[in-house]
């Protein structure tokens, strides 16, 4: 089966075959096979076929991964210090509950302040998530606190907690712990590569091509835990891999829809088609947050709570929303969203072998199946419909938007790094 666009053909297997492994290994020359390259947009009839199959219930989109507890007293001095935050912030009237307590708001920032230079002290730089200098109670304690920082601003005004979204102290809490955690993953980025205006390619289709070379070329692209859960996985350690990835798969269409924000023309037509396929086409049935709710439903899984979760979890989900809520970040926004679109079809091609080969039904693997296709032509869209224009409009969003590549693609190696440390762990 093939579908064909004026730039290149590209041709999928049959699905009971296997899925194509999208982003086959880089020539060595460093060109992408022409397999590579599709559509940016159209479905083929299969993939089609495939999501309208889907009877889907009517359900809730996952489940909000921190919930608002009911307005209570501020806690005692023994609170774990993200606990403490999602308390003070569900209340509806926080200055009263700050004017109860004199000093608490002056001791909440000089907590967040020393926490940050634990997770994140000023004279190291991350290597890799085993550095033997990484205070890991601290990281995680840090990102589930700005997790629930990030969070205030991806709610709907019926959680009263909302109301302080910006509320100072939500603000100069952010900045204390947002600041060194930024410092450490830009160090971590230029680290691995020269990235200045001189050293990017200036012209936009060569900055589009280093972009995806420098994806295909990161050691997360070929991860060892494809491998592991395609043909060594489990059905336990890969249900327990689908249990972490809720955590960051089920607000993509959020993160599109802010990342457009301000862009104009060709790169807002792209992000638009790219979240009407969220969208599902405007099929219930077929929205993407849906499906992997059905995925995990179908394999009687519970998601985590995220304040239980490892950092290098959370740091993954971190990342997205640090680049796409604040405005600054809007081209280190494009970086980190393309890069999802570069790296997502290795991983779920593989998620689906292993799953077949644990007896999971296809139908059940239909998020990932769908994704190990469609992300292929996402990618080749975003390259040539985001990256390029926005190169070629303003050509200062490249050191951002290559940023944005690296930290994302840096966290996911953490991530995978840690799950499969772990998983490899569970039955040993």
């Amino acid at each position: 089966m093939a579908f064909q666009n004026e730039r290149a053909p590209f041709t999928i297997p049959d699905w009971g075959r296997g899925l194509c492994l999208a982003h086959a290994d880089a020539t060595a020359g460093g060109q992408v096979q022409a397999a590579h390259r599709c559509s940016a947009h159209p479905h083929t009839d299969r993939v089609t076929a495939m999501l309208k199959s889907i009877d889907l219930p009517s359900i809730p989109l996952l489940p909000q991964f921190v919930t608002s507890p009911p307005p209570s007293s501020p806690a005692s001095a023994d609170t774990g210090f993200p606990e403490l935050l999602q308390r003070l912030l569900s209340e509806s009237d926080l200055d009263t509950s700050l004017g109860r307590s004199p000093g608490l708001e002056q001791r909440l920032v000089a907590r967040a302040r020393d926490l940050a230079r634990r997770a994140y002290p000023s004279g190291k730089t991350t290597r890799r998530q085993t550095d033997s200098w990484i205070d890991h109670r601290a990281r995680a304690d840090l990102h589930r606190a700005l997790l629930v920082l990030y969070r205030q601003h991806m709610g709907l005004s019926d959680d009263p907690g909302l109301a302080n979204q910006f509320h100072p102290l939500t603000c100069m809490l952010t900045r204390e712990m947002e600041q060194p955690w930024e410092r450490d993953m830009l160090r971590r980025a230029h680290a691995r590569q020269e990235l200045t205006d001189a050293s990017l390619p200036a012209e936009p289709e060569a900055f589009a091509a280093w972009y995806r070379d420098t994806a295909f070329g990161h050691p997360l692209y070929e991860h060892d835990l494809y491998s592991f859960v395609a043909c060594d996985a489990t059905r336990e350690q890969l249900e327990w891999f689908f249990r972490m990835e809720c955590a960051g798969e089920a607000a993509f269409d959020d993160l599109l829809a802010l990342a457009q924000v301000g862009t104009r023309g060709e790169v807002k037509m792209e992000m638009a088609t790219n979240y009407w396929d969220e969208m599902g086409k405007g099929h219930d049935h077929a929205v993407h947050t849906h499906l992997f709710h059905k995925l995990i439903e179908g394999l009687g899984l519970v998601a985590p709570d995220a304040l239980q979760l490892p950092w290098q979890v959370l740091a993954g989900v971190n990342v997205m929303m640090w680049s796409c809520i604040p405005r600054r970040n809007a081209f280190r926004a494009q970086g980190t969203l393309g890069a999802v679109e570069l790296l997502a079809p290795q991983r779920c091609t593989r998620l689906v072998h292993g799953a077949l080969r644990l007896g999971i039904r296809k139908k059940t693997m239909i998020y990932y199946g769908a994704h190990a296709i469609i992300d292929i032509g996402h990618a080749e869209g975003w390259l040539s419909h985001v990256i390029v224009p926005q190169v070629r409009e303003l050509p200062e969003s490249r050191l951002g938007i290559a940023e944005g590549l690296l930290v994302r693609a840096d966290a996911s190696l953490d991530y995978f790094d840690y799950c499969l440390a772990h998983a490899r762990s569970i039955g040993a």
